[in-house]
């Protein structure tokens, strides 16, 4: 069965470390949509960190997964195509939850971030994001719409270990959680992912399982990783995502992704 649908992660995958797509990618990736291959990309960014570098790679409207999975937008006109969030009594609970525990935290919010007060990750983690978070005092454990997802940072992976199973104890049947690279650990609603977003596209274009090639490095591209028929993880991605791809190509840096593609070119 040949292969109808690409499905890409950004950091550490398509992106360069210094957060840069090169001229090759970006002209193999157009000449794979020009060729008939429907291009997705699936990040765990914010919608809007997520537009800046979908648009460097000039492929018209075309859906863009982002969130791990929350949300899927169109990348020229922005029309929404799924959100998802966490219910915001859910949210509360898990705020002063992890309040108690002293844990600081992120949350997103109709692509807004927002924190209680300045702790430093804000600035430390700003690469990641296109806008600043707002500082809300004690309204922010009392949340009125869908949260997005809730973030944890810190560069302990033993303190990363603790704050899960903390979570996934007191919350675990009600969210799922996630490292998806760098310091983060990430809180969603319970099923979502990037799977279950591409899964969902594909249902309406009639694509199954066996015609889609996805590409990722970490821990939350493993459900896509697994879901795709093809699948790579870059040599540079976690053992987790190595460990559910079904193969392993040229790092980043090497630009692995789009000398992949092109081998569906020639």
């Amino acid at each position: 069965m040949s292969i109808r649908m690409i499905a890409i992660d950004l950091d550490g995958t398509l992106l360069h470390d210094d957060m840069t797509i090169s001229a090759y990618s970006r002209s193999v990736i157009r000449r794979a949509l020009a060729g008939g291959f429907k291009i997705v990309v699936a990040t765990g960014r914010m919608w809007d960190s997520a537009k800046i570098k979908v648009d460097l790679l000039d492929l018209g409207n075309v859906p863009v997964i982002c969130y791990t999975g929350s949300w899927i937008m169109m990348s020229e006109t922005g029309e929404p195509v799924l959100q998802q969030g966490l219910d915001p009594e859910l949210a509360s609970r898990i705020l002063y939850f992890v309040k108690e525990k002293g844990w600081g935290t992120t949350i997103f919010m109709d692509d807004q971030i927002y924190m209680e007060k300045p702790d430093g990750t804000e600035i430390k983690y700003q690469k990641y994001r296109s806008k600043k978070p707002q500082f809300l005092g004690d309204q922010f454990f009392h949340p009125h719409r869908l949260v997005t997802r809730v973030i944890f940072a810190d560069p302990v992976i033993e303190k990363r270990m603790i704050i899960r199973k903390a979570i996934e104890e007191k919350f675990g049947n009600e969210v799922d959680i996630v490292f998806p690279g760098d310091d983060f650990v990430d809180v969603h609603k319970k099923g979502v992912n990037k799977a279950q977003a591409v899964r969902y596209l594909c249902e309406k274009e009639g694509i199954g399982p066996q015609e889609i090639l996805a590409f990722g490095n970490t821990e939350n591209d493993v459900p896509l990783l697994r879901y795709a028929g093809h699948s790579f993880a870059v040599a540079n991605a976690d053992k987790v995502a190595k460990e559910a791809a079904k193969g392993i190509c040229l790092s980043n840096e090497e630009d692995g992704v789009a000398k992949e593609i092109e081998k569906l070119l020639s």
